[in-house]
Order: C-alpha cells, then sequence, then structure tokens
C-alpha cells in the first residue's frame, strides 16, 4: 500500500493542532512563517506552512501523531544557529516544529546523569548543573546560550571540553525518540522495562541511529547525558605562530597528549573576530566573570590584572594564534597538564597573554555577535574534519585556492577566515568561514543583539558577492571530499548519502525507508 501525498494544511489541520497546544502557540502569519523558514546562511525557497511550539513532550507526541495521520511533512528548530539548512523546509504543507517551550531538566546527581528536554539549551543546562557541582563531560559550544541540546544530538556539536570528551554524542547515555508514526522509542538502558536511563551500551546502541541523524530519522523528545563533578581548576595559555603550518603541527602535537579541555587556533582575520566579541563586552562585567570564575580571590585577582595588562592589543599583529585551556580537581593539576602543552607550543611559536582563554572560560557562552562581521559582514561558516596525516595537505590545498581566488574575492568583497581546533586526540576541525558584503536578513534583525544592531554597518544587497560564496563553498567541499573529511551539522548542506560507499548508503536507505515510510521527517535531510 502506497501512502498518500503530503496534504496542504487544511483548517482541520490547523484547528487539531490549535487543540492541542494552544491557539497562541500555533503561528501562521507571514512574518513568523518567513523567520522560521530561514536560518543563519540562506531562507527557504518553500515557507513552513506553520509553527507548533509545543509546551510537553506529551503535546509533542501528540502533535507527531496528527502529522502522521495527515501525511504532513515536519521539520525541527532548536535554537535555529544552523547554517547548513538543517530546519529549512522544501516541500509545501511543511510544519516546523518549535522546541522552544521544551526545557524541563530533572538531574539524578546519585546516579550521575541528567534528562532534558530537547529545547534546553546547554547555557541552561550548565547553569542548572552548576549548583550541584556537576558539568556533562562535553558542555556545550560557542553558541550555548541558543543552540539546545537536542540539536546538539541531531547535528553533533564539539567546544568545551571536546579536547577530553569529544563530540557531543559521547556525552550521551539515552534518547526517548518519537517515531514518524507517533511512537514513542527509548534507547540504551532505558529502554529496559524496569530500567534507568543510566547506560547506553546494552544491546546495539540503537541511539547511535539518532546521533547526527539531521532529524531525519526520528524527533528527540527526552535526552539523557552523563554527568561528572564539575573541575574546579583551569589554566589558560595563548601561543602566537609566524605561519599557519606551525600553529597547525603546534596543535596535533598538543591534541595527542590528551589533557586540553579546549582549544582553537585562528587566522589573522579571526583573531579580529575574537577580539572584537571581548571587546564588545562591558570592561567592568568582563573583569566580574573572570574575577568569579577563579578558584579564590587572590587568584581572580591576577587574572584580572593580566587581562588589564596585555590589554586587548596582545595579537593584532600576530599571523596565527592557538589558545588552549586545561583542567583539574586544583589550579595545581591543571597548570601541570598546561605545562607540557607549553613546552610543545613553544617549539613552534611564542607565548603571549592568555587573555582570550581566560575570557572565554569565564564567559563561555557568547550572543551570537558572530552572526554578522567585524564591520557588518554576512557571515558563513564551513568546515571539514580530518586525520593529523590530511591536515597539512588540505591546508596547502586551501592556501592554493585563496591564491587562485584572491583578485575575485578582492572585488565582490568577500573574506575567508579560518578557526582551527582539535577534539579527543585524533580530529581536527579545518573550519573556513566567509565573510562578505552582503545586506542583512530576517534572522539577522531578529537574532542579533538588539542593543547592538544600530551600531552594526549595513550594506546593500551583493549577488555577485554572494554567488561567488557558494562558488567558493562548492570548492572547498571539493576539496574535503577528496582529502577524506567528515563533517558535523550535515543539515542539507553536505553530502552525506551521496558520499557513501553502496552498502552503507543502501543500508541508511532501508532504515529511513522502515523508520520514516512516508519520508515526513525533515525531507532532504542528509539527502534523504
Amino acid at each position: 500500500m502506497t501512502n498518500p501525498p503530503p496534504s496542504a494544511l487544511t483548517g482541520e489541520l490547523l484547528a487539531s493542532l490549535a487543540a492541542i497546544v494552544g491557539a497562541d502557540h500555533l503561528r501562521t502569519d507571514d512574518e513568523s512563517r518567513t523567520f522560521f523558514s530561514t536560518d543563519v546562511f540562506r531562507q527557504a525557497d518553500v515557507l513552513t506552512a506553520a509553527v507548533v511550539t509545543p509546551g510537553s513532550v506529551a503535546e509533542l507526541q501528540d502533535v507527531m501523531r496528527l502529522c502522521a495521520r495527515h501525511q504532513t511533512p515536519t521539520v525541527v528548530r532548536g535554537g535555529g544557529a544552523s547554517y547548513t539548512n538543517a530546519y529549512l523546509p522544501i516541500r509545501p504543507g511543511t510544519l516546523t516544529l518549535d522546541m522552544g517551550r521544551l526545557t524541563g531538566i530533572e538531574i539524578n546527581a546519585e546516579d550521575m546523569y541528567v534528562t532534558v528536554e530537547p529545547g534546553v539549551t546547554w547555557a541552561q543546562l550548565y547553569e542548572a548543573l552548576a549548583p550541584h557541582g556537576l558539568r556533562t563531560p562535553m558542555w556545550g559550544p560557542f553558541s550555548g546560550l541558543v543552540a539546545t541540546v537536542g540539536g546538539g544530538m541531531s547535528h553533533q556539536a564539539v567546544n568545551y571540553g571536546s579536547g577530553l570528551y569529544g563530540v557531543s554524542a559521547e556525552s550521551l547515555l539515552g534518547m526517548d525518540v518519537i517515531l514518524a508514526s507517533g511512537e514513542m522509542l527509548s534507547t540504551g538502558s532505558g529502554g529496559g522495562t524496569h530500567s534507568l536511563p543510566f547506560f547506553r551500551y546494552y544491546g546495539p546502541d540503537l541511539a547511535g541511529l539518532f546521533v547526527g541523524d539531521a532529524g531525519t530519522l526520528g524527533v528527540k523528545a527526552r535526552i539523557t547525558l552523563r554527568l561528572m563533578q564539575k573541575p574546579e581548576g583551569f589554566a589558560g595559555s595563548s601561543f602566537g605562530f609566524p605561519d599557519g603550518e606551525s600553529c597547525l603541527r603546534a596543535l596535533m602535537e598538543i591534541a595527542r597528549l590528551g589533557v586540553v579541555a579546549q582549544n582553537f587556533g585562528l587566522d589573522p582575520r579571526q583573531q579580529k573576530t575574537a577580539l572584537t566579541q571581548m571587546a564588545s563586552a562591558n570592561p567592568f562585567d568582563a573583569a566580574r566573570s573572570v574575577f568569579f570564575s577563579a578558584r579564590n580571590p587572590l587568584d581572580g585577582a591576577l587574572q584580572v590584572a593580566k587581562m588589564g595588562l596585555a590589554g586587548r592589543n596582545f595579537l593584532r599583529k600576530a599571523v596565527y594564534s592557538a589558545h588552549f585551556g586545561t583542567e583539574g580537581l586544583t589550579n595545581a593539576e591543571a597548570r601541570l597538564k598546561l605545562a607540557s602543552v607549553r613546552a610543545i607550543a613553544a617549539r613552534h611559536g611564542a607565548e603571549v597573554a592568555n587573555s582570550i582563554p581566560v575570557y572565554f572560560n569565564a564567559n563561555p557562552f557568547m550572543q551570537l555577535t558572530p552572526i554578522l562581521g567585524p564591520n557588518g559582514e554576512r557571515w558563513k561558516p564551513t568546515h571539514g574534519i580530518l586525520p593529523f596525516s590530511a591536515v597539512l595537505k588540505h591546508h596547502a590545498d586551501f592556501e592554493a585556492l585563496l591564491v587562485e581566488y584572491r583578485d575575485r574575492m578582492r572585488e565582490h568583497r568577500v573574506q575567508l577566515t579560518r578557526m582551527l581546533m582539535t577534539f579527543s586526540t585524533n580530529a581536527f576541525i579545518y573550519e573556513p568561514t566567509f565573510l562578505w558584503e552582503d545586506e542583512q536578513s530576517i534572522y539577522h534583525r531578529r537574532v542579533y543583539p538588539a542593543a547592538l544592531l544600530p551600531k552594526v554597518p549595513a550594506h546593500a544587497a551583493n549577488p555577485a558577492g554572494l554567488a561567488l560564496v557558494h562558488e567558493l563553498k562548492e570548492r572547498i567541499q571539493e576539496l574535503c571530499t577528496r582529502n577524506g573529511a567528515s563533517h558535523l551539522q550535515i543539515g542539507k548542506d553536505y553530502p552525506w548519502l551521496e558520499t557513501r560507499k553502496p552498502e552503507t548508503g543502501a543500508l541508511a536507505r532501508q532504515l529511513k525507508t522502515l523508520l520514516d515510510p512516508g519520508g515526513l521527517l525533515n525531507p532532504g535531510g542528509l539527502g534523504f
């Protein structure tokens, strides 16, 4: 029996949705539909038909059952910080599931796990756990003020804690997932009849099917993460390097030690963005954050004094830089780990003031100011995750690409910056980021901090620049594919399904058909 084609959102369906979530939580106005159909990079060609915001997991499941009956396509939006078309609709009649009200947090300190609803942000989770002296191992990306735990499982996330504990999924114990039919599936030990969700690996790792799936196989309803005692000790250091290759070599050698909690390297233009983020903060508030994040008042005073003496000019003339944070039960343990980092980094570069890692340790979750560049440019990252053996070749290939496009980029006011990062002891993220002069979208107007937006330079539409960004993005993807790169945050942007080996692709399609026979969950995601 074949499934009927997806219907438009009929009056009957809209009335049923309103009855489930309340009329105030169902939006069909043009502005809402446009905003929820726009991410950091682009606006969808097809607007979502409506936006529904469930207030409980039970309501979410009822909505999914209703969509199954009406064969209505759905996309899931968490914090909305995507730049890979992750939640943009491609089919008419698509319903957007806004997770903004699903923010429940249940802490089990005895069994060392926490269960959250998918709309909980990484910042909310971090702050809820802090009074208990607890933390998740990987504890959020830079965008954690808006990025959600649900999004971090559907699309993967890295940054804080990733040097030691890997990607977001490596902190996962299990999930409750709502399938396209509306049925609820529990994974890990939580899938047992009388079991708590404290352990992931009981039989086949069913949770793994839904990690990084871009919401194409199921809708996350509850996520359970492992807890650990929050380390009290922290130490940070920064180094400048004469060229990109020296910076890359230092990052890889240090990663192999397995002692760095978080790290990132910046090329000269990307440093400007980091320094701008620091400069946009109120100096008193920044100093206060650093002081109160320290282990004791004396250490806090010393850190604030160092930041004051260093000012914000210490890296303005550096070529590349890298910034490292270590942690431990005590500051002494963190400093001992940092000593081994310094010994390696000093062979490749020179140590500079550690204002950047100290600042970001105290203020880990930034407002979404990077969605516009330092001079109001549009912003679009892309990346590849590489084995260490391919990093230097990939860097050389990228440098050659910059030379090839230098004149056209200058003509059309397009720039490329880079952020560099390692996670665990064996993976390297090479992240070029586009900055180009172009007009702002509804996303920028509604998401960029309102108090700061009037101070940001505005630009006219630049279709030639945007076309060049698309062209360069494809060329960078060719380099990534050729050099064996993987990707996080796949969405509809990275070529996952089309680059799988035949047997792997066939199995993936069979799973999609089994779990979502009507193809209703995020059509286009992962290449389905």
